[in-house]
C-alpha cells in the first residue's frame, strides 16, 4: 500500500500560490460579483469547442459552468430521463437550482451539440435562462464541415454582439486571439511537466493548477503565474527533486474535476502516477493555438 505522505507534491514548497489554484472554483464566486458589480458580461460555457475569443471580443468574461457534482441530479431527474448520463443531469440540475453562481451570474449560456443528451438538456435549459447553441461539424476535413463551423462562429457573433450591445470589432477579436493563445501556451507548458520521467508533480497536483485555471478571470496574471510556476517546477525536477517511479496513466474521456477525482486518487493511491489528461481540461484545450494573421473576422450576413 502507497503510504499517504509519498503522495504529496514536490511542489509544496513553492509559492503559495500552488494552493490559490485548489480553491480558485470558490474564491472565483466573489469575483464573478464584483464583475457583476461593475457592468461586465458573464458567459458560461460547457464545452472546450466553444471560441471563447468572440465573447472576449465583446468584452464579456468566460466561465466553465458546474457540472461535476452528483448533488443536484435527482432534482434534474424530474425534468429529464433518468437514464441521461450524469454529466447532463448534474450540468441541468445546478442551472435550474441556482445552486451554481456562476449559472446564476451567466448573461448568456453557450452550449454545443456534442451528444443528443446536451441538445434536450438546452431545450429545457432556455426556459429560464439565455441559450445560444453551436451545431457543431461531424468531420475536421471536408468543406461542407469547414463552412458550417464558420457560419456557426458567425452567428455566435451576432448573438453576442446583439445580447451586449457591443459591436465586435477585427481588432477586438485579434486582441482576444492572441490573449487566448498565450493563455493555451502557459497552460500547455505547464501541462508538459506531465512528459517528465520520473514525474516532478502528481498528477492530483497538476488536474488542481489546470482546472482551477478555467475559474481565473485575469489572464494576464494567470499567464505569469504558470510560467513562473512551470520554471520553478522545472528547476526543481533538474536539480533532483523527483517523484518516485510508478507506471504512468493517461486519463481520457469526460471532464475530470469534483467528485470525478476520485478516479485519479484511486489510481495515485495504489501505485501508479496520472502524467496525461486527453479530455476537456487537458491536452485537447491548449495544444492547438487559433490563428491570428490576416482577415479573421467577417460580418455576419455580409
Amino acid at each position: 500500500m502507497v503510504r499517504g505522505r509519498k503522495i504529496m507534491s514536490l511542489i509544496t514548497d513553492l509559492p503559495a500560490i500552488f494552493d490559490q489554484f485548489s480553491e480558485a472554483r470558490q474564491k472565483g464566486f466573489l469575483t464573478v460579483m464584483d464583475l457583476k458589480e461593475r457592468g461586465i458580461p458573464l458567459v458560461g460555457t460547457y464545452c472546450t469547442f466553444m471560441p471563447q475569443e468572440i465573447p472576449m471580443a465583446a468584452g464579456a468574461v468566460v466561465v466553465s459552468l458546474c457540472s461535476t457534482s452528483d448533488e443536484t441530479i435527482e432534482e434534474a431527474e424530474k425534468d429529464l430521463p433518468r437514464n441521461l448520463c450524469p454529466l447532463i443531469k448534474s450540468s441541468y440540475g445546478f442551472g435550474k437550482t441556482d445552486k451554481c453562481p456562476y449559472f446564476y451570474f451567466s448573461d448568456l449560456v453557450v452550449g454545443e451539440t456534442t451528444c443528443d443528451g446536451k441538445k434536450k438538456m438546452y431545450e429545457y435549459m432556455a426556459e429560464f435562462k439565455p441559450v445560444h447553441v453551436m451545431q457543431l461539424p461531424n468531420s475536421v476535413k471536408d468543406d461542407a464541415s469547414r463552412a458550417l463551423w464558420k457560419a456557426e462562429m458567425l452567428r455566435l457573433q451576432k448573438t453576442v454582439e446583439e445580447r451586449f450591445g457591443h459591436e465586435i470589432s477585427e481588432d477586438a477579436l485579434r486582441d482576444a486571439i492572441a490573449l487566448k493563445n498565450r493563455e493555451r501556451r502557459a497552460l500547455a507548458n505547464f501541462y508538459h511537466l506531465g512528459q517528465l520521467n520520473p514525474p516532478a508533480l502528481s498528477g492530483s497536483d497538476i488536474l488542481k493548477v489546470v482546472y482551477g485555471a478555467t475559474f481565473r478571470f485575469d489572464k494576464e496574471a494567470l499567464i505569469n503565474e504558470l510560467d513562473a510556476m512551470t520554471a520553478r517546477v522545472r528547476q526543481q525536477w533538474e536539480e533532483g527533486q523527483r517523484l518516485d517511479p510508478r507506471p504512468r496513466i493517461l486519463i481520457t474521456g469526460c471532464p475530470i474535476g469534483g467528485a470525478a477525482e476520485k478516479v485519479v486518487r484511486a489510481i495515485e493511491e495504489n501505485g501508479g502516477w496520472v502524467v496525461g489528461y486527453e479530455n476537456c481540461t487537458g491536452a485537447k484545450a491548449t495544444e492547438l493555438m487559433r490563428g491570428g494573421n490576416g482577415r479573421c473576422l467577417r460580418r455576419a450576413g455580409g
